[in-house]
């Protein structure tokens, strides 16, 4: 015997979408390469390194010597460099996923959902990380008059929520922007191909479109780890002002 389904019932959709899929991508190769990268350091420890090792150990270099080290402290550093890590190469291999042709033009980072679940990590870590020093100087500065107080504290407080927005916004926009004028190239060469392919406007638009199209394909590799780079970068920096110590 059938049984009706009443209309207010609603079925949520736990289907993979393409971010979805692009991010289990990501992680997979990452739990890949990156356990096999640090039981090589603790095998061959202080001995040179070869091979998948070789390959990233300047990016690690990097980002703990150019960007925790100098934003956060060589004390502290240790403490978030896990994350840092993790975060650049997350958001770096995510990028350089999106510009692999012929599997889907995958656009993880160009995702409000996951950028905005980056930033909310970057905004729990300041948070929870933020020392006395930190917090005076945000709900009651030191050595301000009581009238200023009263503006500055609000434009402070807001500024604690901009601050991870701000690297939302610019890692979504970025990404999202790249992929936009590729796929809007390549369009333009297809719209070409059926009205104008027969004159000589046609055929040069249609060159150019792909001449600039591959471009902007090499443009935006530098772009993938530019904006890994610069969210990286922002958070350590939070993080370093979220810990520093009062000065005497």
């Amino acid at each position: 015997m059938l049984r009706m389904v009443p209309e207010t019932v609603q079925a949520y959709d736990l289907s993979i979408s393409k971010s979805v899929l692009g991010m289990f991508i990501v992680i997979f190769i990452m739990l890949l390469l990156f356990p096999r990268v640090g039981s090589a350091y603790k095998k061959r420890k202080g001995e040179a390194p070869r091979g998948l090792q070789n390959a990233l150990e300047p990016l690690i270099l990097f980002i703990r010597d150019e960007v925790a080290i100098p934003s956060i402290g060589a004390k502290k550093a240790d403490r978030y460099l896990p994350f840092l890590l993790t975060t650049f190469f997350f958001i770096f291999l995510c990028n350089l996923l999106g510009l692999v042709p012929f599997i889907g033009a995958f656009n993880v980072t160009g995702t409000v959902g996951v950028t905005l679940v980056l930033a909310t990590f970057v905004f729990i870590i300041t948070t929870v990380s933020g020392n006395r020093h930190y917090w005076g100087h945000i709900v009651w500065p030191p050595g301000v008059p009581l009238p200023i107080k009263l503006i500055l504290v609000p434009v402070e407080v807001v500024g604690i929520l901009l601050k991870p927005a701000v690297l939302m916004i610019r890692l979504t926009a970025n990404i999202g922007a790249g992929h936009i004028i590729i796929l809007a190239l390549t369009f333009l060469v297809f719209i070409i191909s059926d009205y104008g392919a027969n004159t000589a406007a046609g055929i040069g638009t249609g060159i150019f479109s792909v001449a600039f199209m591959i471009f902007m394909y090499f443009i935006e590799l530098l772009v993938a780890f530019l904006q890994a780079y610069v969210f990286t970068l922002l958070a350590a920096l939070y993080f370093g002002d979220a810990t520093q110590e009062a000065h005497h």
